[in-house]
């Protein structure tokens, strides 16, 4: 990652430690739904777990029960220092995900939540995952960008605006103006903010397909790529009902690839 892209991660992320637990994915239902994963991940066998960009400790508060021994990795000290280490099997790594301290074939899972987004080049963290894995152990990514929504969002013509539903007005205006609500809120810089998120401001997402080929490529021997948090959901889950929103979901993820660009975020389950 270029020291530009670093810095601006550093800054942003200092201003933002104290309220980033309020981010949407704190949520409960939300919560419940990784340690969920987190658990089916543990059941496949490992004691070591390894947290890439881990913040304030969401993946971390989850699987401190799971594995016997945890690495947390942040390049914002300010994010390192809200992690709750009390219960005495995390440590805490002030290091890019880069160049990782560890051996090679060291980790059984390897996480990484809302993280990969933020980085230069996504390659590089593949490589350093890969590497400190054991064979067959797992990388587990989540709650990534997808390209293909961004790009449907970012096409549509602003000018029609009020001619849309209030969810994709919603939609919108996270998608194209989150930096401006930001810098309103937090007096960050949007330039700035955007550097900091490059992936998803700068280069609009991550596409799904070159993603799964990029890790095939570097050595993975299977990588599963599940189309996560459909346009909507959370304001049915919260406005109609949990039930309603599932079965919006279960009919949506059966009409892939045709529904793929309704979905806003993107999970990969990795083997190597």
């Amino acid at each position: 990652m270029s020291s530009e892209i670093i810095k601006a991660n550093i800054e942003v992320h200092t201003i933002m430690a104290d309220q980033y637990n309020s981010e949407p994915h704190f949520r409960p239902e939300n919560q419940a739904k990784v340690k969920n994963i987190l658990k089916e991940l543990r059941n496949k066998g490992g004691k070591k777990h390894l947290d890439l960009g881990c913040g304030t400790g969401f993946i971390i508060n989850l699987a401190k029960d799971l594995f016997e021994e945890i690495h947390g990795v942040d390049v914002t000290k300010a994010m390192l220092d809200k992690v709750d280490i009390s219960s005495g099997n995390i440590t805490l790594h002030n290091i890019p995900a880069e160049n990782l301290p560890f051996n090679n074939d060291y980790f059984d899972i390897v996480t990484a939540y809302s993280f990969i987004h933020h980085v230069e080049n996504y390659e590089a963290i593949l490589k350093e995952a890969f590497r400190v894995l054991k064979p067959g152990g797992i990388f587990y990514i989540d709650l990534e960008p997808n390209k293909l929504f961004w790009k449907a969002i970012s096409e549509i013509n602003e000018e029609k605006v009020s001619d849309l539903s209030d969810l994709v007005k919603k939609e919108i205006n996270s998608v194209l103006h989150t930096d401006e609500i930001v810098q309103k809120e937090f007096g960050i810089d949007k330039e700035i903010f955007n550097k900091a998120e490059y992936i998803k401001n700068i280069l609009g997402g991550i596409d799904p397909h070159e993603f799964k080929q990029t890790s095939l490529d570097i050595g993975f021997s299977k990588c599963d790529v599940n189309y996560q948090w459909y346009l909507g959901q959370g304001s049915i889950m919260h406005g109609v009902s949990f039930e309603a929103a599932e079965t919006i979901e279960g009919y949506l993820q059966k009409i892939n690839p045709l529904s793929e660009g309704l979905f806003k975020y993107l999970r990969f389950i990795l083997i190597k």
